[in-house]
């Protein structure tokens, strides 16, 4: 057996459609170089004396269960995680699943058996053991509940269970992205397993019991959930209590931010122009998957074209783009995976704005000034996409390839892709917490359910995705992922263009080392704090 103690990354596709379109980005609190970053709010805690106590307030929709598992809703699911501690968690930085609530883990030679060893300092918050049989019980509670918003922590698993400190796992084939899919909350099975055939899915149980840095105090119906905090094996929170008001939508959660009614919002770059910024904001990137792309049409001939691809993908400005259009809120990317991911390849060509090079590529391409017109379709509502079209058609105009854009909703644009009614396409893809590079890449991608709209087919680039996802051992994985991203970047199935960051706003007030990651925007709530007035006497 191979033992680790962090491994592994993956993703999930899903199409980035429509966005809400953004007021003018000239405030100057929404450029990134003038948010708080990092480094600042480190500096900030050397020099400031942490006091203990106050009351953070966030927001969340109506809960129908306070059991992580059993519960649908995002905005449930996001403050549920501040009572429940996922068994994995994903490091902020290099997007890295490593154990949480585990000390180790061994996967086997083959690839298709992990042993988890748990930790033996972690209690539930009525002071019994947190132990593999609680595990097991959450994986039953997932199995039992196919709504899940963790049912495919179940993809490729055959059977489990638990013996002693340790939860064995066995898959029905090799699966390398198996630790992104660990990372699920922990439900303790004494407490949950009282719950009578009536209430079998928790909708009557109106106090979690959790082993995270916040705990059940009050519940009223449609208004509010009040936590407060504990001391667990984290340490101990600085915030006192959490408040968490019910809203009816995402525009409720902006507007009661924007007025002082909630402290905290997780958002997505497209809701910046919503926030009018009358107040002194903190911005804490979060470093996500949400990949935005140049698709090509590969049914037709010209795309095949492989000089012709290379010319475009040299002329898109990427940093223009990131800079101008993004405000810095991401990182510029060739590959399909983020080049702040551990499994990112440095060593792959990455087309940087080159006119030179690709006046080069485009005589080897060796078309007539007759063959390059195309059209280049975007989703209307997605000003950012808009607003790239519009320098890509300008920077491809300079080497003679003409561009015209078409601008569609959303429901249109999405229909056009899947009938191959494009020349080229602007699109989005959110690599989430579990892989499906074959959908985005792969031969089996391009049917029904798939998404590969650029119809992309190449029996080589089906046997990496294969390998990825096959890999026995980290090492081979590491590799494997290298080897698709070379091959990735000679071919140019697509021309990636940014990963775009998530954003976690805090008022002025909230303080402290935010690490926010993919898994949980209250990552390192513990180190938070809450700026005390200075009162004069």
């Amino acid at each position: 057996m191979k033992k680790y103690k962090i491994f592994l990354l993956s993703f999930v596709f899903g199409l980035t459609g429509c966005q809400i379109e953004k007021n003018e980005k000239t405030s100057p609190e929404i450029h990134a170089e003038e948010n708080i970053n990092q480094e600042q709010a480190e500096k900030e805690l050397k020099k400031e004396k942490v006091t203990p106590g106050g009351e953070l307030i966030l927001s969340m929709r109506m809960p129908k269960t306070f059991n992580p598992i059993v519960n649908q809703d995002v905005t449930v699911d996001n403050i549920l995680k501040l009572v429940f501690e996922p068994l994995f968690t994903i490091t902020s930085d290099t997007l890295k699943p490593v154990p949480n609530l585990a000390s180790e883990y061994s996967l086997s030679e083959d690839g298709k058996t992990l042993v988890i060893t748990m930790r033996n300092d972690i209690y539930w918050q009525d002071g019994q053991p947190l132990t593999a049989k609680d595990v097991v019980f959450s994986l039953d509670t997932i199995k039992k509940n196919p709504q899940s918003l963790y049912i495919n922590v179940l993809e490729n698993i055959a059977s489990y269970s638990s013996s002693g400190s340790k939860v064995i796992i066995n898959y029905k084939e090799p699966y390398s992205f198996f630790a992104y899919n660990l990372c699920f909350p922990i439900i303790p099975k004494h407490y949950y397993q009282k719950i009578t055939k009536e209430d079998e899915y928790g909708i009557d149980i109106k106090e979690p019991l959790g082993s995270g840095s916040y705990k059940f105090s009050s519940y009223r119906l449609a208004n509010e959930l009040i936590l407060e905090k504990v001391s667990n094996f984290k340490g101990t929170p600085n915030i006192d209590k959490i408040k968490v008001v019910i809203t009816s939508d995402n525009k409720t959660d902006l507007y009661a931010f924007e007025k002082n009614i909630i402290n905290s919002i997780n958002i997505d770059f497209s809701n910046w122009g919503e926030l009018s910024y009358k107040r002194d904001k903190i911005t804490t990137g979060i470093n996500s998957n949400n990949f935005e792309y140049l698709g090509f049409n590969f049914d037709k001939a010209i795309f095949k074209n492989s000089f012709l691809r290379k010319a475009i993908a040299y002329v898109i400005p990427k940093d223009e783009i990131l800079k101008n259009i993004y405000l810095n809120n991401g990182v510029k990317t060739t590959s399909p995976i983020n080049p702040k991911s551990y499994l990112y390849s440095k060593d792959i060509q990455n087309y940087d704005y080159n006119i030179e090079e690709a006046i080069v590529s485009l005589g080897k391409a060796n078309l007539t000034k007759d063959m390059l017109n195309f059209q280049l379709l975007v989703n209307k509502e997605n000003k950012e996409r808009v607003e790239t079209a519009t320098l890509i058609q300008k920077r491809l105009n300079q080497i003679g390839i003409n561009i015209n854009i078409v601008k569609k909703p959303f429901e249109e644009y999405k229909k056009d892709l899947e009938d191959g009614n494009f020349d080229m396409f602007l699109g989005g893809i959110d690599f989430g917490l579990i892989p499906n590079f074959a959908s985005f890449l792969s031969s089996v991608g391009t049917g029904d359910g798939g998404i590969n709209y650029q119809n992309f087919k190449d029996e080589h680039m089906d046997k990496l995705v294969e390998q990825m996802y096959k890999a026995t051992s980290e090492k081979t994985f590491i590799q494997a992922s290298i080897e698709l991203q070379k091959y990735f970047a000679e071919q140019l199935p697509v021309v990636g263009i940014v990963f775009k960051n998530q954003m976690l706003l805090t008022d002025y007030t909230i303080k402290g080392d935010k690490q926010p990651n993919l898994y949980s925007q209250f990552n390192n709530i513990e180190k938070w704090y809450i700026e005390q007035e200075v009162k004069n006497d």
